[in-house]
């Protein structure tokens, strides 16, 4: 048998095979390396092999399209920035997908040769090139493993869904970042009691996790492991936007803008801060060297010191803050203080970060926090999945149906299951509901995911120096109707009215529970004529 689990990345995608045989142990995972593509990163336990989430669209007719991928992408590009001999260099580079397919905003489609690329076309060519490189080598699985961020919004899990049926995978799961990353480090250890913070390119999340094991009647070796997610919170943030940042410093100290040095320059400088960032991990300062569009030599410095600063400054460290407070909070009032907690395990690039790491020290003192594997832990900790391994999970956003108040002539918004609820679970009392308009033949029930968006809101004066700085917070909701396919239409929610519906009088009860497949189910009934319109019928996936 042999599992294969993808890390699909924002900044770089980890690839993880387990092989065993029957009536055999499992053996160790082992992270995949792709000739050519992949781009080997330094670790604590040595080399990690990860393919950069870049794709380049070479020149080609519209119905025979080419690309490059990973590390040739990224050559390819620099190539082309060096020679500059041709001026749409820039827009063949894809980069950052996945974040704008998790994103409620998406980037426009860019057209190149004819034929228009977006987001999730890109993210489509990218992993079914990685699929097509794993046959070429022989590689077989009998199961496929994908992780996504916690805050994943249905349509990008949806989106995974399709992707697998495209592919003709027809054994394959789905597990969170941060519980994968939590079963990378500690699966080996029952009872281990370990929050995750995962901070890579496009989002942080986290999760506070459990593992026991689970009585039955098999022999104590082939015990199943129960890994329980008490808590988790996320945040739409990441490195790329730490780089942005450093880019824009840098160019407030020279007093020019991003406009005014043009696109070419601005992704130059944008390497030169990815790549301060990421030394800032080893030493005090570094300093750099960008030639702008006037071919006049800058040199560029930035100390750890400043980079804390910048993140300060940004309300990066703020939301790291309050990501860790709702996640304790949250434990706390399910009896699980925070001295409790064994391990603090920073998985992703951005934990790199030694401002990340001296706050999350701040917190859980330097002997609790671990950083081994900062690259592998999740594609590592999700192939468990295969190993007998059961989740025992809680929603990660609120639900909430969307209802029209008739004399209040505005929309409004009540929770049927609140964010971090365990599942499967029911309602404890019913949803009533009246007609919205005189004489309505049907009720629609527009059922969403409710979750919470910081975004940080700085202002500087002409001098370059902050003067405000605030973290702005909503509410954002996404309705699960979106999502539906449109075979589908007809099994969402609907209740017929026979006879038609008048205002001020309740006409319809609603139950709704969710079952350990995270399948939202609803019952309906007609308080008029006493009669059952839906009898626990599934109207979303949840997951």
């Amino acid at each position: 048998m042999t599992v294969i689990a993808i890390d699909f990345g924002t900044s770089n995608t980890a690839i993880a095979i387990l092989r065993t045989e029957e009536n055999r142990d499992f053996g160790l995972p082992e992270t995949w390396r792709l000739e050519d593509i992949s781009h080997g990163f330094a670790t604590a336990e040595g080399q990690a092999w990860l393919v950069p989430s870049l794709v380049y669209v070479l020149d080609s007719a519209p119905d025979h399209p080419q690309f490059l991928f990973g590390e040739q992408a990224r050559s390819q590009y620099q190539l082309e920035n060096q020679s500059n001999k041709h001026s749409n260099y820039l827009k063949r580079l894809f980069q950052g997908f996945k974040r704008d397919i998790v994103a409620s905003f998406r980037s426009p489609a860019r057209e190149i040769d004819g034929k228009l690329y977006d987001a999730e076309a890109i993210a489509e060519v990218f992993l079914t090139e990685i699929w097509q490189r794993l046959a070429l080598q022989g590689i077989q699985p009998t199961q496929v493993i994908f992780t996504v961020p916690v805050g994943a919004f249905e349509g990008y899990l949806n989106w995974f869904s399709n992707l697998a049926e495209k592919l003709q995978v027809s054994n394959f799961q789905i597990i969170d970042e941060s519980t994968a990353a939590a079963l990378g480090y500690a699966i080996t250890r029952p009872n281990a009691l370990v929050l995750v913070i995962d901070f890579g390119g496009g989002t942080l999340d986290l999760s506070l996790v459990r593992t026991a094991p689970i009585a039955n009647n098999m022999a104590v070796q082939n015990q199943v492991i129960k890994a329980e997610a008490i808590a988790k919170s996320d945040a739409y943030i990441g490195g790329i936007d730490i780089d942005r940042w450093i880019a824009e410093h840098f160019l407030r100290q020279l007093g020019t803008t991003r406009s005014l040095i043009g696109e070419p320059y601005w992704q130059k400088i944008l390497e030169i801060a990815e790549q301060i960032k990421i030394k800032l991990s080893l030493v005090q300062e570094v300093r750099e060297v960008w030639v702008d569009q006037n071919k006049v030599a800058h040199e560029l410095r930035l100390s750890q010191d400043e980079l804390m600063e910048i993140l300060e400054q940004n309300q990066m460290l703020e939301q790291l803050r309050e990501a860790i407070d709702e996640v304790l909070t949250i434990g706390l009032n399910r009896g699980i203080s925070k001295a409790a907690i064994e391990q603090i395990l920073l998985v992703g690039g951005s934990c790199q970060i030694v401002a990340v790491q001296q706050l999350i020290i701040s917190y859980f003192g330097k002997s609790k926090v671990k950083l081994g594997k900062p690259f592998e832990a999740v594609a590592h900790g999700a192939l468990a999945l295969g190993q007998s391994l059961k989740i025992e999970d809680h929603l990660r956003h609120s639900y909430a149906i969307r209802l029209w108040e008739p004399y209040l002539h505005q929309y409004s918004f009540y929770t049927l299951f609140e964010k971090g609820t365990k599942y499967p679970c029911q309602r404890s009392e019913p949803l009533i509901l009246q007609a919205a308009i005189a004489g309505q033949t049907e009720i629609w029930l527009d059922i969403g995911e409710v979750a919470d968006i910081s975004q940080a809101e700085v202002t500087y004066d002409n001098s370059g120096r902050m003067t405000s700085s605030q973290l702005l917070k909503q509410s954002d909701f996404r309705s699960l109707a979106a999502n539906t396919k449109k075979s589908d239409v007809d099994q969402v929610c609907i209740a017929r009215l026979e006879p038609s519906g008048q205002l001020g009088s309740d006409r319809i009860t609603v139950n709704f529970e969710i079952d350990d497949r995270r399948v939202l189910i609803a019952s309906v009934s007609d308080l008029l004529t006493d009669k059952v319109l839906i009898n626990r019928q599934a109207i979303a996936k949840l997951e």
